[in-house]
């Protein structure tokens, strides 16, 4: 049963994590990708490995991000940092991110090409579109004044070969305990253990 908790945990945080991680937009191409301040916006994904929600919550100070999944459990990562760990709450484990999921918070490719297409809104929030490729990767993004990402659809060479849609469905601005994104006292460290990748066909 924790082998299942942990490796559904990972699967969607795979999944939600490498669907956010668009390439990184420079100054000159675009707004930032990193939230201006605390937030924490409701995500329904739908993808190659996985359909689900997810919580997003932002932490502007410290630059750290929490994901929470519903049932399952949650994890922190640390941009300043450059670390990150996953927590399973009904086993009271925990283990650090593996580099595969990491990626999609740190390291996001640069160096893309972005083509500006328009503005919409989407959960009551207005975003500007950008379609962009480059380092292997194609897809579209949907950014908010504040650098909230409202919706990614990644068409080819996401993170671990994952394809699919992210869409924001619940914004709110609140600030945020920084007691939630600190590593909980009195779980048991354990090793991650990633699914398989699916083979490209």
């Amino acid at each position: 049963m924790l082998q299942n908790h942990a490796t559904n945990l990972l699967i969607v945080l795979a999944t939600g994590l490498g669907l956010l991680a668009a390439p990184s937009i420079s100054a000159q191409t675009g707004p930032s990708l990193i939230p201006t301040r605390d937030v924490v916006v409701t995500y329904r994904i739908v993808s190659s490995e996985a359909t689900t929600t997810l919580d997003m919550a932002w932490l502007a100070a410290a630059a750290k991000l929490r994901a929470d999944v519903p049932g399952v459990g949650w994890s922190v990562a640390d941009h300043r940092a450059g670390t990150g760990f996953i927590v399973i709450e009904e086993a009271k484990r925990i283990m650090e991110m593996p580099p595969r999921v990491l990626q999609g918070q740190l390291g996001p490719p640069a160096g893309a090409r972005f083509t500006q297409e328009g503005t919409q809104r989407i959960a009551g929030t207005a975003c500007t579109d950008w379609r962009y490729e480059g380092s292997g990767q194609e897809g579209r993004i949907c950014l908010s004044a504040d650098g909230i990402m409202l919706r990614s659809q990644v068409t080819a060479g996401g993170p671990a070969g994952i394809t699919g849609g992210l869409e924001a469905t619940h914004i709110r601005y609140e600030a945020q305990d920084p007691a939630r994104f600190a590593v909980p006292e009195g779980y048991q460290r354990v090793q991650p253990r990633m699914p398989r990748e699916r083979p490209v066909r």
